[in-house]
């Protein structure tokens, strides 16, 4: 997409990244940290053990207000980003809570298995077990949530590919309760070798932007290696899937400027409406990929999450 080239002119705080940055402001790298859980006044915070195939089991971190502790609430299912190598359940905690305290919803933070001890497709079944398990009897009665309210599911990154490959493959085999809403922040869509051809012109992003902090073509070539899908594959290729209609009622899309992964979510976000979803989308011009989670303190990503609290509350009506 040509006419958005202007958006991957970097924000000056984050040219010659972290030279630039206002003094003194908290860089947080990506790990696989588990942390013991921090109490937070007004929230109840637990993890739970769910069953998955082969008699395994995917601890998952729920949210939910102290006020609602009996009220069955809507819920939202989450999954960090890390290039499904990295990240874990304290990537976006912060987010998480921040969710839960300010949306009438429950939220569950998934830790899925990562590459490259667990390679494709391990952390993308992970995720749709979890999500089979939130929509069955058993786990809404756990839970306290009633998915008839509102049933989303979202994720930052690798998180955000998830949800666009589940989405697809729950609306398939008639997932009940449906998702109602889909959530994709700094998605990826589409491996860059399996372009379709009539979108070639659409998707250039991923060639041009080699300079921005977080994320480039060369590490994401780094992580597809580490993950072992084939680009192929629909779950790490959702673009591919021949129709998006129905996978939800409503999308929102965070994108990043300066991310060689825009114009493929410019395009999947238009791909979207033109099957029926409703969608808003928040673009962030001159800012790198999940720059929100790199520098969580800076005015950019306060309103990133101001942003992101809005659509919740637009998700769930």
């Amino acid at each position: 997409m040509a006419e958005y080239r202007y958006l991957a002119n970097p924000d000056p705080e984050w040219t010659d990244f972290p030279n630039n940055l206002p003094p003194n402001t908290r860089v947080v790298g990506m790990n696989r940290a588990h942390d013991p859980i921090t109490p937070q006044e007004g929230l109840s915070i637990t993890e739970l053990s769910i069953p998955i195939r082969d008699n395994d089991h995917i601890t998952i971190r729920l949210y939910r207000r102290t006020s609602t502790s009996n009220e069955p609430l809507p819920l939202l299912m989450y999954m960090h980003g890390g290039g499904y190598v990295t990240g874990g359940l304290e990537t976006d905690d912060s987010t998480c809570r921040a969710i839960a305290l300010n949306i009438n919803i429950a939220v569950i933070n998934v830790e899925y298995r990562l590459a490259p001890e667990h390679k494709f497709p391990v952390g993308f079944e992970d995720s749709f077990d979890v999500l089979r398990w939130v929509a069955s009897e058993t786990g809404q009665a756990k839970l306290k949530t009633d998915l008839t309210k509102a049933f989303i599911l979202g994720g930052t990154s690798a998180g955000a590919n998830f949800t666009a490959g589940i989405s697809h493959l729950a609306l398939r085999e008639e997932l009940s309760p449906p998702i109602t809403g889909v959530v994709f922040l700094a998605g990826s869509f589409c491996h860059p070798d399996v372009r379709p051809e009539k979108y070639r012109d659409r998707i250039l992003s991923v060639d041009e932007i080699n300079d921005a902090p977080g994320l480039t073509r060369k590490s994401i070539d780094y992580f597809a290696g580490k993950y072992g899908a084939p680009p192929e594959d629909k779950r790490l290729s959702p673009l591919l899937f021949e129709s998006h209609a129905g996978i939800a009622k409503k999308a929102y899309f965070a994108i990043c400027g300066w991310d060689p992964r825009r114009d493929e979510a410019l395009l999947f976000r238009q791909l979207l409406e033109e099957a029926g979803l409703q969608t808003k989308m928040n673009v962030y011009a001159g800012l790198p990929h999940g720059f929100w989670t790199t520098c969580p303190d800076l005015a950019a990503s306060k309103d990133w999450l101001e942003r992101l609290l809005e659509a919740m509350g637009w998700l769930v009506e």
